[in-house]
C-alpha cells in the first residue's frame, strides 16, 4: 500500500484482522483510481466507521470505500438532494458509485476541518428538516431496528451480553412502536449523533456520511443531545445548539425543542439511539482488542454496571 506515515504507523501496530480490513480497503481504492486519474499515493485513512474514509493529499479530495453499494448510492442522491435545495453540503467530485474488489467508492470534494460547533450543527439540521418528504419519494421509512442486530451474533460479545442486547432491543422496539410522535415525518439525517460539519474556506458544510431518511425530527435532536447528558467529558454547548435550532422558525419544531426533554417518549427515544451507537461498536469489536474492551464496557454501561455520566474514553 503507498500510504501516508500515519496509515503506515497504524498497519505496523493494530491487529492483523484490522490490517487486512484496511489493506482491502485500499486495494478497492487504488483499484478505482486507475479509472478516475485520482491519485492515492500517501493516502491517509482518516476514518473506519461507517466506512474507510481516505484523504488523497495529491488529488486534494476525500474517498470514501462502501461494504454495501446501494448505501453509497443513497449517500451521493442525499448529497444532491440537500443541494438542490440550498442546504450547504459538501458535494461529490462524480455522480456516480465506482465498484472493485466487491467495494464500493465515492469521491468527494474536500471538507476542509471538522467544526466542533452546536449552533452550526442545529441550523445545518434546521435546514435538512425543512425538506418536505414529498421532493424526495425515493427516501425509505426510518426503522432504526432494522438491520440493528446485524453482526451480534458473531460478534466478541460474551452470551451474556448478547443476550442482554437481544432482549434489550425487543423491549425497545414495543416501547418505540407506541411512541406518540409530536411532529409529522420529514428529511432526517438519522444518526446516532450530532451532524458533522466542516470549514472548507467559505462556509460551514454539512457532511452527512449515512443515507438520509423519511422519519421524525425527534430523532435528529435527541440524537445531539445525548451524549451530553449521559457521557463524561463531552461538553457540546447544549444550550447553544437548542436556541439555534429553536430560532429557525421554519423548521416548524411543536413543542419548542427546549422542551423536548419532557416529551413523554423522550427516554424511549433516546435509548434506541443509544442502543444504535453501543451496537457500532459491537459491529466492530472484532477488529482490535481495543474495540473489543469498548464494546464489553457499553454493554455493561447498558446493563446497569456503571452510572452516568459513563467514562466512553475521549470524544
Amino acid at each position: 500500500m503507498s500510504v501516508g506515515p500515519r496509515t503506515r504507523t497504524l498497519t505496523r501496530i493494530t491487529s492483523e484482522t484490522r490490517r487486512r480490513a484496511v489493506a482491502a480497503a485500499y486495494a478497492a481504492l487504488a483499484e478505482v483510481c486507475k479509472d478516475t486519474g485520482d491519485n492515492p499515493s500517501q493516502a491517509e485513512l482518516v476514518s473506519e466507521h461507517p466506512h474507510h474514509a481516505w484523504w488523497l493529499p495529491a488529488s486534494n479530495a476525500l474517498a470514501l470505500v462502501h461494504a454495501d453499494a446501494d448505501e453509497a448510492g443513497m449517500l451521493l442522491r442525499g448529497a444532491r438532494l440537500l443541494d438542490e435545495h440550498q442546504v450547504a453540503v459538501v458535494l461529490p467530485d462524480y455522480d456516480y458509485v465506482r465498484i472493485a474488489r466487491g467495494r464500493a467508492v465515492t469521491f468527494w470534494r474536500s471538507p476542509g476541518r471538522p467544526l466542533r460547533d452546536a449552533a452550526v450543527s442545529a441550523w445545518a439540521t434546521a435546514a435538512v428538516h425543512r425538506i418536505r418528504p414529498g421532493s424526495a419519494l425515493w427516501l425509505e421509512d426510518h426503522d432504526p431496528f432494522n438491520g440493528l442486530l446485524d453482526g451480534l451474533d458473531d460478534a466478541p460479545v460474551n452470551d451474556v451480553g448478547q443476550s442482554f442486547l437481544r432482549d434489550r432491543a425487543a423491549e425497545l422496539r414495543k416501547e418505540w412502536d407506541r411512541a406518540e410522535w409530536p411532529t409529522p415525518p420529514t428529511v432526517i439525517l438519522g444518526a446516532p449523533a450530532i451532524a458533522s460539519c466542516y470549514d472548507e474556506g467559505s462556509h460551514p458544510r454539512l457532511f452527512p456520511q449515512r443515507p438520509l431518511w423519511r422519519g421524525h425530527r425527534e430523532w435528529d435532536l435527541v440524537a445531539a443531545r445525548w451524549r451530553t447528558e449521559l457521557l463524561r467529558g463531552h461538553r457540546d454547548d447544549l444550550y447553544a445548539y437548542t436556541t439555534a435550532y429553536a430560532s429557525d422558525s421554519r423548521a416548524g419544531l411543536a413543542p419548542p425543542y427546549e422542551q423536548i426533554g419532557a416529551w413523554p417518549d423522550y427516554q424511549t427515544v433516546r435509548d434506541v439511539v443509544v442502543l444504535t451507537a453501543v451496537m457500532d461498536i459491537v459491529r466492530r469489536a472484532h477488529l482490535d482488542a481495543h474495540l473489543r474492551r469498548q464494546a464489553a464496557h457499553q454493554v455493561a454501561c447498558l446493563r446497569g454496571a456503571h452510572q452516568p455520566p459513563w467514562n466512553w474514553g475521549r470524544r
